[in-house]
């Protein structure tokens, strides 16, 4: 495994997909409050939730996100643990970017990459395990 810190624009391009993606997704949030609110009736949001009876892995990152905003953490861990590894990964990211004007790149080798999914695959089965039995 190689790391390599490299030297980056601090002020990158803007990407356009992600944030036509962010904002369609918060409108659609926003929505659904709404709608919520008027009929007086909680709408479900997830899909898989809706269809199978289970929660998905990424159950709760809204209301968690929500729940961060308003400065409820401990709340906010009980929703999804899954964000807080999402926030710190993207605050380091954007940190070291924004201030440093540097990011990091890893480079893996074939059994590397293979290990690392498979870890990946793991926390991420570990986290879903919590939310079926966990949130709800």
């Amino acid at each position: 495994m190689k790391i390599n810190v490299v030297r980056v624009p601090r002020k990158p391009q803007w990407p356009i997909l992600a944030v036509f993606v962010v904002s369609l997704w918060l409108v659609l949030g926003v929505v659904i409050v709404l709608l919520s609110n008027h009929f007086e009736r909680p709408i479900q949001l997830c899909l898989f939730k809706r269809f199978s009876g289970v929660p998905c892995p990424t159950c709760g990152l809204t209301r968690g996100g929500v729940c961060l905003l308003k400065g409820h953490f401990i709340k906010a861990w009980f929703y999804n643990p899954l964000l807080f590894s999402i926030m710190a990964v993207l605050l380091a990211v954007v940190f070291l970017r924004v201030l440093f004007g540097r990011a990091v790149q890893i480079q893996l080798t074939r059994k590397e990459r293979i290990a690392a999914l498979v870890l990946a695959i793991v926390l991420l089965s570990i986290n879903w395990v919590y939310v079926i039995f966990y949130v709800r």
